[in-house]
């Protein structure tokens, strides 16, 4: 069991390497398929080629056999229709395939003909690292297979599955946010201190070791983030929320304490979960994302190496949305853009309701509506996704 706990931690720590080493990731792949067991597998962005900004990382599946996938719509796969007609395509979700599609009505589909029975896979584990319903993270899936002369997988062997692709989510998570530099380059402070957005890194002491220049004039506002020094101002200091935030305190230490804690037992947290910071009115006025950080990263900062990464997001990025752009994406009717641009102003259902000239029930509706277009629950989620439509 010990040899299987060590084995789990390296896999992890290779994870969040790989993060900020993009070429590692096809070794880092081979190793998640060998902890489990399984033949194949593949981490791959299916809405995006590598010509058009997405990757494929393989382990043991032929490059032919990878070209003439993507060649094919994904349409023509039987478990993405039949995980989409039942709405299983969300974050998070591990599905197995035999769950989906029965392997004797596999059988007879062309996908398995011409793809999966030349390449040697029999059945699958997919699960979905991130959906469609933020722009700022691709789409992306990991899957395990199996060949048709070994065990075949069982509902009962989800759990380290889904273990890994929480770490996924994290890993990939700060590769995506850092997209916007080279991915090879993001791994310096000077790419960081570009970044519109403020980044902030953090040691095991939960001290600030770097704070991009965002970051630093979000803490000399005072009104978010502050941080709390010793007896010498010189030493660095603990990220904290300030003291209109104390309610939210609990919650951004949890979030620091389970970054730290990345390879913990317990399953982490989904990258795309996220603080939503109000401002004095009650209105969404942030989003902060903590993540680890690899041991094998360049960032050079001085005293103990960053084992945590935090990203702020300011929320009014999002308030320059013009409601076409959410006609054109999702679908939604010109009322239901002003509904969903309401959430950005924050305050209860009435005093949305108000501001827009409709009823409470209207401005439900309207509300249910967006959330079933744009594949969110809840406001957090909607927050996330117009932020995300304004910064990329």
């Amino acid at each position: 069991m010990d040899a299987d706990l060590a084995r789990y931690d390296d896999v992890v720590h290779a994870i969040y390497d790989a993060a900020l080493k993009p070429a590692s990731w096809p070794g880092t792949i081979a190793a998640i398929a060998d902890l489990r067991g399984a033949s194949r597998a593949l981490l791959f962005t299916w809405a995006h080629s590598p010509a058009n900004g997405g990757f494929t990382f393989p382990h043991n599946i032929s490059q032919q056999a990878l070209e003439l996938w993507a060649a094919k719509s994904m349409h023509e796969d039987p478990y993405v229709r039949e995980a989409s007609r039942r709405n299983l395509m969300i974050e998070g979700a591990v599905l197995l395939c035999d769950e989906l599609v029965s392997p004797s009505e596999l059988l007879t589909t062309p996908f398995y003909r011409e793809l999966w029975q030349p390449s040697g896979i029999a059945g699958c584990y997919s699960s979905i690292v991130f959906d469609t319903t933020d722009t700022r993270k691709l789409p992306t899936v990991f899957s395990i297979y199996h060949g048709p002369d070994e065990p075949r997988f069982t509902p009962g062997q989800s759990a380290l599955l889904r273990r890994i692709v929480h770490h996924l989510s994290r890993a990939l998570g700060v590769m995506f946010h850092l997209r916007d530099q080279q991915l090879q380059v993001a791994s310096s402070l000077a790419a960081l201190d570009r970044l519109p957005s403020g980044v902030l890194l953090l040691d095991a002491r939960r001290t600030v070791q770097f704070a991009n220049r965002a970051a630093q004039a979000a803490i000399e506002r005072g009104n978010t983030l502050v941080i709390r020094r010793g007896d010498m101002a010189s030493e660095p200091g603990e990220l904290h929320l300030c003291r209109r935030l104390r309610s939210h305190e609990a919650e951004l230490q949890r979030a620091i304490h389970a970054a730290l804690a990345q390879s913990d037992d317990a399953v982490p947290e989904h990258f795309s979960r996220a603080l939503v910071i109000p401002d004095e009115t009650g209105r969404p006025q942030c989003v902060i994302h903590v993540a680890p950080l690899g041991l094998g990263h360049t960032f050079a900062v001085s005293g103990d190496a960053p084992r945590v990464i935090v990203f702020l997001f300011d929320l009014n990025l999002a308030s320059a949305i013009r409601p076409e752009i959410l006609c054109d994406r999702f679908g939604m009717t010109p009322a239901e853009a002003q509904a969903a641009l309401q959430v950005l102003q924050g305050g209860s259902v009435e005093a949305m309701a108000a501001r827009t000239g409709v009823s409470i029930n209207t401005l439900k509706t309207q509300l249910k509506a967006v959330y079933a277009k744009t594949s969110t629950n809840r406001q957090a989620d909607l927050l996330k996704l117009l932020l995300a439509l304004a910064t990329t």
